[in-house]
């Protein structure tokens, strides 16, 4: 029989996990807000340089302790948007794609030389909007502070506990509200549960499976290690997987690919 459609709400922001590891990232903006974005990018394990005349006193301290790959205490300058590119834009469209050598030039410019992300956080309204701009020239991944229109994504409140992470957004309309919803509503319902266990035996248990138990990579294999494994994580309720060890993994493990037996 025909399953029914899902039900599409549109009118929301697609949310994902952007990863920016040793990738570099330009701040424009030494003030609060600035530090904000400083913040989330330094938690995500980025390369974060910043531009500006003035900085506040944690950014200041950043500097000292070495956590920003690059400051520069002066006024924005359009080069700015480039200052690690070596290579040459219009070169790279022409290089041939099935050469290993020419991906490998491509490859290094993404991860090394062009910025990942462009935070524009500055007062100066005229000035911001010539950068967005600029940004959208050269196809940078924009965000500029208090202005939704001129967003390529938007900072939502994050509640983190070790690896697990979770962002409320309102697409830019109440950022306050979603502030209160992590620390009145969410916070508390995660403070009594150990989470960074019970992630660290899901993920043991996921990798020891894959390893060891049940290796191979064909898709009958992984069809069967992924049903098993969807079935074992709601067999036990999250409080159970907060309380385990990896000798409780490892013996419903030894069990597979049949559950344990209801306690």
């Amino acid at each position: 029989m025909q399953q029914d459609a899902p039900v599409i709400q549109g009118g929301g922001s697609l949310m994902i996990s952007w990863q920016v590891t040793n990738q570099r990232v330009l701040v424009i903006g030494g003030g609060n807000v600035g530090l904000s974005r400083v913040n989330h990018l330094l938690e995500a394990d980025a390369k974060v340089t910043v531009v500006s005349k003035e900085l506040c006193p944690e950014l200041e301290k950043y500097e000292a302790l070495q956590l920003l790959e690059c400051v520069e205490k002066r006024e924005y300058k359009d080069s700015d948007l480039q200052m690690y590119e070596t290579t040459k834009r219009e070169q790279m469209m022409t290089l041939d794609l099935e050469d290993d050598e020419n991906r490998k030039i491509i490859d290094d410019f993404e991860k090394n030389q062009k910025f990942a992300l462009v935070l524009i956080c500055i007062n100066e309204h005229k000035i911001a909007r010539h950068i967005y701009f600029k940004c959208k020239q050269l196809g940078l991944v924009v965000n500029l502070a208090d202005d939704p229109q001129h967003c390529d994504f938007y900072f939502g409140s994050v509640y983190r506990r070790g690896a697990l992470q979770i962002m409320i957004s309102t697409n830019g309309k109440s950022p306050r509200l979603c502030n209160r919803i992590k620390n009145f509503k969410i916070k508390p319902m995660f403070e009594s549960l150990d989470i960074a266990n019970a992630i660290d035996n899901l993920g043991y248990m996921r990798s020891t499976l894959r390893s060891k138990v049940d290796p191979g990579e064909d898709r009958k294999t992984v069809k069967e290690r992924m049903h098993w494994n969807r079935q074992i994580t709601d067999f036990f309720s999250i409080e159970d997987w907060c309380e385990m060890d990896h000798d409780k993994i490892d013996a419903i493990l030894s069990k597979f690919p049949e559950l344990p037996t209801p306690e």
